[in-house]
């Protein structure tokens, strides 16, 4: 808004300055009554809203919790479930949080080693083995911390919630946020990929938004603590980086997750700027995370003829592990939205489901491929679709120019595809792709299930237990 502000404030001095002579008469003007002329924007801006948190209301409100549990004993409900609580390395009562002081994402190469950089930085006293990639043990707590709360909301579990208190509850006793700099980067990031580390503050605040009711833990001392580390040591970073990241340099993913991040802290903590920020960058933001502007690059009408709509995403002409990667935090963060009663499914004739659409009819395999295969060795012919039935346009972004579709990682296996399918089958809109895909994974599983590398963590999963829908 500070743009369309500065606009209409150079208008408005324009315009008294070339009618200076002619409208002043006997040394006086009545100013107030002057038209000030809107801005010309190429974008459609929106206000901000004022929103009712009925906790539980982010991932997963009171109403999907209840419907999940009332269905518990169906398929495939029951196979879901039997996936979270036999996934023990994290789904377990005995774990236990490993916090750092500080967090980092760094490469291994500039950073592994204690070298050069950790003195121009001013940090050698903060050097470890290991530091550069700490914060592997938060995606691997903060993934614990939330099947755990969903353990404790489906089963009434109480081991399971305390568990997932202590967890997030040492994390905020500990750790201080990210790793900054001393000198050179002087209380700033060290290097912009620990604005990734982003991925998990979502995580980390879904988890305590499902166990705030046991024993009125939302009420206490450890509840505020864990809100006043989230809002303290990372709400402002991705305030900053999603003000900032307004060239084509950093990649939608990257906006998306500081968008999770400050749409969840915001819920957790009945904060309607934070969530206004989140959701207004969503709709008319400058970054790649903004649906209508740099995320989409082009929308279309689907060539099979059935009236469905494509949208062509930010990364789609990079690769599609960061492509599906998009379409699981866009789908996280719709539904988030949509716990407080902000239907972003919808929003603009779906331009987020035309979106997913797209990434899922390029991903899907052939269900003779089954569900566990190395996308390394996939062909062409292992697709359900062919390429060209994916409309394209050429871009430029981050330095490259994407002239078709990229084929690096097609076939990626993601969770939260039945956040998308659940959305279209329960509000009786057309699907088909995501319904595709989602079918052939389910019941998807979440952290443990998809590797021990960032990628199997970055997103929650488990949408087929929580958010799967028959076609009504």
């Amino acid at each position: 808004m500070k743009k369309a502000f500065s606009i209409i404030f150079a208008a408005a001095a324009l315009a008294m300055g070339a009618t200076a002579c002619s409208e002043i008469e006997d040394g006086w003007t009545d100013i107030d009554s002057w038209e000030i002329p809107e801005p010309e924007l190429d974008y459609k801006v929106y206000e901000p809203k004022t929103y009712a948190f009925n906790h539980p209301c982010m991932l997963h409100t009171r109403a999907d919790i209840e419907y999940t549990k009332a269905h518990l004993g169906q398929q495939p409900w029951s196979d879901a479930y039997t996936k979270l609580v036999t996934n023990t390395a994290f789904c377990n009562v005995t774990y236990q949080a490993s916090p750092v002081k500080y967090l980092a994402r760094l490469d291994a190469n500039n950073w592994g080693d204690g070298g050069g950089r950790w003195d121009l930085a001013g940090l050698r006293d903060e050097f470890y083995p290991g530091i550069h990639n700490n914060y592997t043990n938060f995606f691997r707590d903060c993934a614990a911390a939330y099947q755990l709360g969903l353990k404790w909301q489906l089963e009434g579990d109480g081991q399971a919630a305390a568990a997932a208190i202590k967890i997030l509850e040492d994390w905020a006793a500990v750790n201080k946020g990210l790793l900054l700099g001393r000198d050179k980067w002087k209380d700033d990031v060290i290097d912009s990929n620990e604005y990734l580390i982003m991925f998990q503050i979502h995580q980390a605040a879904n988890a305590a938004e499902l166990v705030r009711d046991y024993n009125s833990w939302g009420k206490s001392d450890g509840f505020k603590g864990v809100v006043d580390w989230m809002t303290t040591y990372f709400y402002p970073f991705c305030s900053r980086f999603i003000a900032m990241n307004n060239t084509d340099h950093w990649w939608m993913n990257w906006d998306l997750a500081s968008m999770t991040a400050i749409l969840s802290i915001g819920i957790l903590a009945d904060n309607q700027d934070m969530v206004n920020e989140a959701i207004l960058h969503f709709k008319h933001g400058e970054g790649p995370g903004c649906i209508m502007r740099k995320g989409v690059i082009g929308v279309f009408e689907d060539p099979d003829g059935s009236g469905q709509m494509l949208a062509q995403g930010n990364e789609s002409g990079r690769d599609q592990g960061h492509n599906t990667l998009c379409a699981s935090m866009v789908g996280a963060f719709c539904q988030m939205a949509l716990g407080i009663g902000e239907d972003l499914f919808s929003f603009e004739d779906g331009r987020a489901i035309a979106f997913a659409q797209y990434i899922a009819k390029y991903n899907v395999v052939r269900p003779e491929v089954g569900k566990d295969y190395d996308k390394n060795n996939l062909s062409s012919t292992s697709f359900l679709y062919s390429e060209s039935s994916l409309p394209f346009n050429e871009y430029t972004y981050n330095g490259g120019i994407m002239t078709a579709i990229s084929g690096a990682g097609r076939g990626e296996i993601r969770p939260g595809w039945d956040i998308w399918a659940g959305y279209c089958n329960s509000h009786n809109v057309p699907g088909k792709y995501v319904g595709e895909i989602a079918e052939h994974f389910r019941p998807d599983g979440g952290g443990g299930h998809y590797g021990g590398n960032s990628g199997g963590f970055d997103q929650l999963g488990f949408s087929t237990l929580m958010h799967y829908r028959p076609a009504e």
